[in-house]
């Protein structure tokens, strides 16, 4: 279950085998909106200014997170909807981050964001068909025992879509990214549908430019708007100091942070002071980053976890770290500038999509990525000649990985996604469900568009969605909340509008946002060209604390639900770190082995649980 303060809701239709479920959550929920016959229609916790709510008739709207309509607005469009459908130009008319509810004529919809941020997960209680933003809180509704397989997938380094969207719950099921969720009047029936596309690329350097730029200014304002105090974070990175120096514009006594590490390599600190000065009456905090947790510190003691297994519960002590400082200033919302990277750095394999439309152009990149990269020239050429649909791709892949052999080889950077191995840790029934999961989903999986490159574009972007997601739910208090401009819908729509070939380029970093705040990023922050990496601090805080984290697998509940070996991880863990070793699979099996720790804590509190193989 959710921490203290944490926010959530759960939307429960007009049927009296539902309204019971109201009970079921923590003491503290409320009925934040009712039916007209007065049970609950939305329930749960929420901040007040979070919500807006309008009503015609038998038509009744509500927006929950950051949005920028007004009531005005919200009442005309509760007036002119007589159909949920008309309710898809609805997510993107207004600017900001936003879940959307709608009960037209007792049919409620709900939806989330185009980038998976602000999610809908639903499942059946009875005869009725429940919703609500969080897998856990839903799972606890249900009473829902973990599902192994998920679990066992979840130890992957990679998993090709749609795996990695899967609940960690039996009987819970999500909502894809962009779509939405219908319910009948007596909640017994439900739809799934796309309120959502990706638009076309149709767009220039300079007209993404500009869109991207009219994008970025509304979508900080509407956080900026009112009293709440704001504080930003001003790493040095391009997509940060965009978003600082617009909300300077808003908030010109805006207080931004920036962490300095000792790292001589991390250039980061510079970027952000050269920005700074640019920027009368910012109040710039800069603070060592000897000041946060190092990194893989305080671990073990975690039992505030996000609603699904993920990496970013590896950085819970040091975001709780940084939430303190900016709370200590003031804050209760906090803007950053993740999910910057996937939107303007692109994906590689549109190079794929280039070569069969604009070959001469695409043969002229691809040189100077082979001298840039040093990319293997066997297996580029082989991947980029493949024109293999996904399910073909997909069913290769997983029939190679249950027959325990290696296909030729392939390079991942214009391939459909990244392959998935198995690890050595992983037990026999382990190794079974994940085999027999992928045999099951090869022959109906489809791609999330039809060519590789718009594919992995939007595959980055839900990848983005779903990690800042969890470093959202870990932050998030009561009174402070971090966002995330750059995964607002029309932010989204604003980039991705850009040709590929306008928007990512071999020869300049990130052209796009340098086009679209030209006039506001300074001239010297223009030019950078480095990005900072981490990889020296994660290794020191691993030497610190690595006997520690070989410790965790003396007690490990993975093995206890018999998914993973722990000698292997133990025997690991005990070895000085290096990237080889200790990053991808060996961070995936750690944070699997957190979340599933405090799962089951979180499962016993609420009465449900998942049984162990030992317990059965």
């Amino acid at each position: 279950m959710v921490g203290a303060g944490k926010q959530y809701f759960v939307v429960l239709p007009d049927d009296e085998t539902a309204a019971p479920a109201a009970g079921r959550l923590p003491p503290d929920a409320t009925h934040i909106l009712t039916h007209r016959s007065g049970r609950p229609w939305v329930a749960g916790r929420l901040a007040e200014e979070t919500i807006l709510v309008a009503e015609h008739g038998a038509n009744r709207l509500a927006v929950i997170g950051q949005c920028s309509a007004t009531p005005a607005q919200l009442a005309t469009a509760a007036a002119t909807i007589g159909d949920p459908a008309r309710l898809d130009r609805l997510g993107t008319a207004w600017a900001g981050s936003y879940h959307l509810l709608a009960s037209v004529n007792g049919r409620l919809r709900v939806q989330g964001t185009a980038s998976g941020l602000r999610r809908v997960f639903h499942g059946r209680l009875g005869t009725a068909v429940l919703a609500a933003d969080r897998a856990d809180i839903l799972a606890a509704l249900l009473h829902a025992p973990l599902d192994p397989a998920v679990l066992a997938l979840r130890l992957l380094d990679a998993l090709p879509h749609p795996l990695g969207d899967r609940p960690a719950w039996h009987n819970v099921s999500a909502v894809p990214p962009g779509s939405h969720l219908t319910l009948s009047p007596d909640g017994r029936g439900h739809t799934v549908g796309r309120w959502w596309q990706a638009p076309e690329p149709v767009l220039s350097l300079a007209e993404g430019a500009g869109a991207l730029r009219a994008a970025l200014e509304e979508a900080v304002r509407v956080r900026t708007r009112g009293t709440v105090a704001v504080t930003t974070d001003l790493s040095g990175g391009m997509d940060s100091t965009s978003i600082t120096l617009l909300a300077a514009r808003e908030r010109p006594s805006l207080t931004a942070f920036t962490m300095e590490n000792d790292d001589q390599a991390d250039d980061d600190a510079h970027w952000a002071r050269q920005a700074a000065a640019a920027v009368p009456g910012l109040h710039h905090i800069r603070y060592p980053g000897r000041e946060l947790p190092l990194f893989f510190g305080g671990l073990a003691a975690l039992d505030d976890i996000p609603d699904e297994p993920s990496t970013a519960l590896l950085s819970a002590p040091r975001l709780h770290a940084v939430r303190e400082k900016a709370v200590a200033h003031g804050s209760r919302l906090h803007l950053d500038g993740l999910g910057g990277d996937q939107l303007l750095s692109g994906h590689p394999a549109y190079h794929h999509d280039l070569l069969r439309s604009r070959p001469v152009i695409a043969l002229n990149r691809l040189r100077v990525l082979h001298k840039l990269a040093g990319l293997p020239l066997d297996a580029s050429v082989r991947t980029l000649l493949d024109g293999a649909s996904y399910r073909r791709w997909f069913a290769a892949e997983a029939g190679a990985l249950a027959a325990g052999r290696t296909r030729r080889p392939r390079h991942v950077a214009f391939d459909w996604g990244g392959v998935p191995g198995l690890p050595g840790w992983l037990t026999p029934e382990a190794v079974r469900l994940v085999t027999r999961t992928l045999r099951e989903t090869a022959g109906t999986v489809s791609p999330l568009a039809p060519t590789r490159g718009r594919h992995n574009d939007l595959l980055a972007i839900q990848d983005a969605g779903r990690m800042v997601r969890q470093c959202h739910q870990l932050s998030d208090t009561a009174g402070f909340t971090r966002t995330s401009p750059f995964l607002d819908d029309r932010v989204i729509d604003a980039c991705l509008s850009v040709r590929p070939e306008r928007r990512v380029t071999p020869w300049e970093f990130k052209p796009l946002i340098k086009a679209a705040m030209a006039d506001v990023l300074p001239p010297t922050v223009l030019t950078r060209r480095t990005k900072a990496d981490g990889t020296t601090i994660a290794a020191e805080g691993f030497e610190r604390h690595r006997r520690e984290l070989a410790e965790l697998w003396d007690t490990s509940r993975l093995a206890e639900l018999g998914l993973i070996d722990p000698e292997p991880l133990r025997r690991l863990f005990r070895l000085p770190y290096t990237g080889r070793l200790h990053e991808g699979a060996a961070q995936t099996a750690l944070a699997g082995e957190l979340w599933a720790r405090a799962a089951r804590t979180a499962t016993a509190a609420t009465g449900g649980g998942q049984q162990t193989r030992r317990e059965r």
